[in-house]
């Protein structure tokens, strides 16, 4: 690595988050490869849940969190004062200034909304590249670029997840991130279905990667062998939400034991406003003693979840609005754990597996596709465990985390020195 490029700066918008431990992974990795690195919130949570991950380089001590400009004119005024003089030996006077140039900036620069987004920069932060997750924050570190905050030789890079480039806004779009795609360098999706979106707004066609969101297949490896309770188990794991498909799950057992596979039982992971309506359609189906509800799991009973599991069943749709699953990591931590997978072909999903090798992919709300895949596996138990032993290697070499941290650093070195 080149002596000139060292300071990497990370903003997320919130800082920790259970869902988000591949941001920390990927943090972790950069710091690792002996990038110096920053890291920036918008937003602090607080959360019981503090996995190791984060204390590996004590993220929670390095995280700058961003201070939110007060709704009161005076209040902001005084709190502006006061920051200007805790940081006056270290801020940067030129872009201080420029932050407050009303006569080119107008109203962004005399209501102080221009400085309080500039407050990480103002600083003596000279970077090489900033790391945006989620677009809506790389439009906002953009607006910095676009107003001559940040210099035109950092290098931005955007990672879109799903939910920040959705079907229904790819029109509007073009202008909520009109700065991110005039000033960003780069762009990373997780899927060839979410590069396919980007494709639609990216106008300035800026280049992007498909870089996934990894896992730890250490973490996600099986150390003990399904107890035989005399049932074929399947299992799904996610929020409880149209788009996941939790009641076209619900629908294959019933079919499967209607055509007399009545051993077959259904675990369902997950929370959401689906919930109450799930449980309704398990009594009416008369499968209480079938279909297993279990709320919202931590990762470490996800995986004992799936320890004692036969297939993961992820039969996700379109919703109303056009959305589907993009990636669905749940997906990658199951053949890590050796269970064939069994996905809808909507979305990313159908990307994260082999198909006829370590799962299937069946179409989207077919619920005889998915009960004629189970019944193949309950009928042969050497394809079940074939497909497993498939699945884990599929994503060894293709999800674990070391793998796509050294891709990410390609990435960053391919966009420095470009």
């Amino acid at each position: 690595m080149s002596n000139s490029i060292k300071n990497i700066a990370f903003v997320v918008k919130n800082f920790p988050t259970v869902s988000e431990t591949f941001i920390v992974n990927q943090i972790n990795g950069v710091i690792d490869a002996g990038y110096q690195v920053s890291l920036f919130a918008y937003n602090r949570v607080n959360t019981k849940v503090i996995h190791e991950s984060l204390k590996q380089y004590d993220l929670l001590g390095r995280v700058q969190y961003f201070k939110k400009p007060p709704v009161s004119k005076l209040t902001r005024l005084l709190v502006f004062f006061g920051w200007t003089l805790k940081h006056i030996f270290r801020i940067q006077w030129h872009r201080f200034f420029k932050s407050l140039n009303i006569f080119k900036y107008g109203k962004e620069a005399y209501t102080l909304k221009l400085f309080y987004e500039s407050q990480w920069f103002l600083l003596s932060n000279d970077f090489d590249l900033i790391h945006a997750h989620f677009g809506m924050n790389g439009e906002r570190i953009a607006y910095l670029k676009a107003h001559g905050i940040i210099p035109k030789s950092v290098k931005i890079i955007t990672t879109f997840h799903g939910y920040d480039l959705e079907p229904k806004n790819l029109e509007e779009y073009r202008t909520t991130y009109a700065n991110l795609f005039k000033y960003a360098d780069a762009f990373t999706v997780n899927t060839p279905y979410l590069e396919g979106l980007l494709q639609q707004v990216n106008f300035c066609n800026k280049p992007h990667y498909i870089l996934p969101v990894g896992l730890d297949t250490q973490f996600f490896k099986r150390t003990n062998s399904k107890l035989d309770t005399g049932f074929f188990d399947l299992v799904f794991c996610g929020k409880l939400i149209p788009l996941k498909g939790a009641d076209v799950a619900i629908d294959v057992v019933r079919k499967l034991h209607d055509i007399g596979y009545i051993s077959v039982r259904l675990h369902l992971i997950g929370d959401g406003k689906l919930r109450e309506q799930i449980k309704l359609e398990v009594y009416e189906a008369q499968l209480e003693d079938y279909v297993i509800l279990y709320g919202a799991l931590s990762q470490e009973a996800i995986k004992v979840r799936f320890e004692q599991a036969d297939v993961l069943i992820m039969p996700g749709r379109y919703d109303s609005e056009g959305r589907a699953e993009t990636q669905g990591l749940v997906i990658q931590e199951a053949q890590a754990m050796e269970l064939p997978v069994m996905v809808s072909g909507v979305g990313g999903m159908k990307y994260g597996l082999i198909h006829n090798e370590s799962g299937f992919v069946v179409e989207s709300e077919n619920v005889d596709g998915f009960v004629k895949a189970v019944e193949m596996l309950i009928l042969d138990s050497h394809l079940k465990e074939e497909m497993g032993k498939s699945g884990r290697v599929f994503v060894e070499r293709n999800y674990d985390n070391d793998i796509l941290g050294a891709k990410l650093l390609v990435i960053y070195k391919t966009t420095l020195y470009k």
